[in-house]
Parts: structure tokens; C-alpha cells; sequence
């Protein structure tokens, strides 16, 4: 296995990280000051992603994912881009730390204005993780967690926002469990589709429906009843009723 290259927040590779995708030396350093606030000391050069000579393990629209180190543990940390049309991540911060108040998300370590410190979840993004061929009954254990999560969310008033297409959002971790990842345009005020978003997802999108079909057989007419059902009156009976037809006790 290749040595891990640690780099300190000030070693000049990182500038394309910390100001992306435009350099701006404001904006640099405002992030190093955040970061340092945090408690990240380095930063390890990895990731599929390039950034100039460094690398990244995720990008969006308003923010770029890093692996950093807290006290000599890895951590991924999230960078507001110096052309995001958000002022701050202090929002998407907020709405992790609701959602780890009932078991849901990547653990948060620290939020401010241009840096998010959470953990790093390893792992496969659903799609990935059904290719590797996983045992029926595990993947019934893991949809019934999703689905449970969902549902939390639901419950607690928290839209994630972004589960309709949730490729990116589902990670099937290496060690077992599955998580749902990036609040960024999750939202405490908007009605709450998350159940609903995810089960069109794995049930109704071609390219996953194929794959957990293989698994879990499924009446897409009962299940568009169960689901209106549950979309008008959300409750523990009728995610009762879900399980009850995916058969997922």
C-alpha cells in the first residue's frame, strides 16, 4: 500500500483546493482560518478528483470535499467554492447536527462559515454497492435501514432535498449500516418528501429497480397505494405497511 501523503493547511498545493475553482487570496485564507478553528491540521492527498497537484474525494455545486485529519484521525471536510452562491455552510452544518440527533447522517465534528469537519463515511453509493453482488437478505437489512432513516427524517420535519435522485446521497458503509450523506439543500420549513423520493428511487428508477429486483419482489400498483397512503398521513403504521409488502421483517 502506498505511504498517505499528509500535507499542512499551508503547503501550496492546497491553495486550488481551498479556493476553488478561482483563486482568491481572501477567500484562501478565510478557509484557513476556518479550518484551523476547527481543529483540522492536514490535509491527505487523496480522492478521485484533481484539484491543480492536490486531489479531492467530492464536488458540488457550492462546496468541494477534502480527507483531513483531526487530531491524527481522517475526516472529511467540506469547502464552501469561492463562486458559490451560498454565504455560508452554517445552514447545511445546522441540519446535520438535527439530523445526528436522531441517528441520521455522517457524524458532525464542526461547522463555520466555509468549512464542515464530519466523518468520513467509506463506502459504496447503492448502485455500487448492489453490483457487488450482496446476499438478498442483506440488501433487505440495508433497504429497511434507508428506509427507516427516511422515514426519521420525515418525522422530524427534515427534507433533505435531494433523494429523488439519490445515487450520490446513499452510502452503503464498508463495515456495515447504510447512511444518507449531504444536507446542503436539506430545509427544516418545506414539506417533507423523503420516504416518499426514496422509495421512487429504488423501486420505480430503471437502473436500481433492476437491481434490487433480484432481491425484493415488489407490486408497483400496491406499493403507489401504500405510498399515497403514507404521503397523506405519514405515520409508524403506515411504514409498517411498507415493510409488511416488501417484506423486509
Amino acid at each position: 500500500m502506498a505511504e498517505r501523503v499528509v500535507l499542512p493547511l499551508e503547503d501550496r498545493r492546497l491553495k486550488a483546493v481551498f479556493s476553488y475553482p478561482h483563486f482568491s487570496r481572501r477567500h484562501y485564507e478565510a478557509v484557513i482560518g476556518d479550518l484551523r478553528g476547527l481543529g483540522v491540521d492536514g490535509v491527505v492527498l487523496a480522492g478521485e478528483l484533481e484539484a491543480g497537484e492536490a486531489k479531492m474525494i467530492g464536488k458540488g455545486c457550492t462546496a468541494v470535499v477534502c480527507l483531513g485529519l483531526m487530531h491524527g484521525l481522517p475526516v472529511a471536510v467540506k469547502i464552501r467554492r469561492s463562486d458559490s452562491c451560498r454565504e455560508s455552510l452554517e445552514g447545511e452544518g445546522s441540519n446535520l447536527e438535527f439530523a445526528n440527533s436522531f441517528g441520521v447522517g455522517p457524524r458532525l465534528f464542526g461547522v463555520s462559515k466555509n468549512a464542515i469537519a464530519m466523518e468520513h463515511i467509506r463506502g459504496l453509493n447503492l448502485a455500487r454497492w448492489l453490483e457487488s453482488g450482496p446476499q438478498s437478505e442483506t440488501v433487505k437489512y440495508m433497504v429497511r435501514e434507508v428506509l427507516e432513516q427516511c422515514h426519521a427524517l420525515d418525522s422530524h420535519g427534515l427534507d433533505h432535498g435531494e433523494l429523488s435522485n439519490a445515487k450520490k446521497h446513499i452510502i452503503i458503509k464498508e463495515g456495515g449500516g447504510a447512511c444518507i450523506i449531504d444536507f446542503e439543500s436539506a430545509s427544516r420549513t418545506r414539506k417533507c418528501r423523503n420516504l416518499t423520493s426514496v422509495v421512487n428511487y429504488i423501486f420505480f428508477k430503471d437502473s436500481i429497480s433492476r437491481l434490487i429486483g433480484l432481491h425484493i419482489g415488489v407490486d408497483r400498483k400496491m406499493l403507489s397505494e401504500i405510498m399515497m397512503r403514507y404521503k397523506a398521513s405519514p405515520s409508524d403504521r403506515a411504514l409498517g405497511a411498507l415493510f409488511s409488502h416488501l417484506k423486509l421483517y
